[in-house]
């Protein structure tokens, strides 16, 4: 017993800042209760769902905070090179790529033997991360349409700061600015402009505005590219943090924080309750500058009472392969198609919906342990001792 209580025990002595773990708790919490709705009954579901977030622009912002974090302190430290970014996309990747493969390996396998019509014809794009780039959300491995998001964040964002530094020698800090700004106006009317091209004026049609609000998730929400603005809110942060920092640890840090819940409230029940330009717009805008306004309080948060530290910590560790592994390996190969026998049928809530409720976060939070032990920290550790040896 010992033993196996030992094998999900974690080293939760590393240096983390606390606030920004609460986030990440945050962030995982909303996602798996998203998600955890598969199997309660629909007369309950509003319940559980008056306490719903948007996890997933909440792990957006604070990527974009971490990263960006790490480019200002990269680029003030040495002058930027082809050979930085390189160093740069390499610990990425590492980090993020081996536990998103086994995940995305694994799911083929399964599809392949137990319900090979599921497996999508071109599934060659999950390997590019460009399932969702243009293009709609497939539903085979659904819940990586954000890594997509996150990874072409790590692509393309860091070869424009670098690519605008090498070529036409600006400051890293205004360059920084510059290029944040930029990115949010630009993602932003890009947004607008998909808005305005479907052309549904009638809703007072029920069906049109059905079809609306289905082509506003797949071709504004679910895709790379109208994304990309939430995670330069967070390099906006990193920005603040780095050069002004008498700014970013002011006393009005509480002000910002509840006005950030306020704003995140209010987007979340403003979006799709109503489907004009500022709802279906500018929602992703304001749940990204929710967060934004939470960051300045929770960055400088680093540390809290034990009995919080260390149940946050633990589950902010294993937040990456939780989100992995929650949705099409849990809810759906074990729980719904495994136990359940639901190949190809829709799953029905019955009235012990609360065990396959139970399950769905056991099973989670047990794989996700072991996928972080085992895969996870091994590859972290082999990027950080090439980092050591480099140096």
């Amino acid at each position: 017993m010992n033993k196996v209580l030992q094998l999900f025990k974690l080293d939760l002595s590393h240096n983390r800042v606390f606030g920004l773990d609460i986030l990440r708790f945050v962030a995982i919490f909303m996602v798996l209760l998203g998600h955890s709705m598969l199997f309660v009954p629909a007369d309950i579901k509003p319940m559980f769902k008056q306490f719903l977030l948007d996890g997933v622009s909440i792990f957006f912002v604070l990527s974009g905070f971490l990263i960006g974090g790490i480019l200002i302190k990269q680029l003030n430290r040495e002058k930027p090179t082809f050979n930085g970014l390189l160093d740069f996309w390499k610990r990425r990747w590492m980090r993020t790529l081996p536990a998103y493969m086994v995940v995305l390996i694994a799911l083929i396998i399964y599809t392949v033997i137990l319900v090979p019509e599921n497996l999508p014809k071109d599934l060659y794009r999950f390997f590019f991360f460009i399932q969702n780039f243009f293009v709609e959300r497939p539903t085979f491995f659904a819940e990586a349409w954000s890594l997509s998001i996150e990874e072409w964040f790590y692509l393309s964002i860091p070869l424009l700061l670098f690519g605008t530094l090498i070529l036409f020698k600006t400051s890293t800090k205004w360059t920084i600015f510059i290029v944040s700004i930029l990115v949010i106006a630009a993602i932003t009317y890009y947004r607008y402009y998909l808005y305005q091209s479907v052309g549904f004026s009638d809703f007072g049609n029920e069906l049109k505005e059905k079809a609306f609000k289905k082509y506003l998730q797949l071709n504004i929400e679910y895709q790379v590219v109208p994304r990309l603005d939430s995670i330069m809110f967070g390099v906006l942060g990193s920005f603040l943090a780095y050069y002004y920092p008498k700014i970013w640890q002011n006393k009005l840090l509480i002000l910002l924080s509840v006005a950030g819940l306020v704003v995140l409230w209010y987007s979340k029940f403003k979006m799709y309750n109503s489907l004009d330009v500022n709802n279906s717009v500018f929602s992703y805008t304001m749940k990204s500058l929710g967060v934004f306004l939470l960051m300045p309080l929770l960055a400088n948060l680093k540390s809290g009472p034990a009995f919080l530290v260390k149940p946050i910590t633990y589950f902010s560790l294993i937040s990456y392969s939780m989100y992995l592994v929650n949705l099409n390996v849990v809810a759906i190969a074990i729980i719904k198609n495994s136990i359940h026998g639901y190949y190809g049928d829709k799953y029905v809530a019955t009235s012990t919906w609360y065990v396959d409720f139970g399950l769905y976060w056991l099973f989670t939070i047990l794989i996700s342990v072991l996928m972080y032990k085992f895969i996870e920290i091994p590859f972290m550790n082999m990027r950080d001792r090439k980092k050591v040896k480099a140096n």
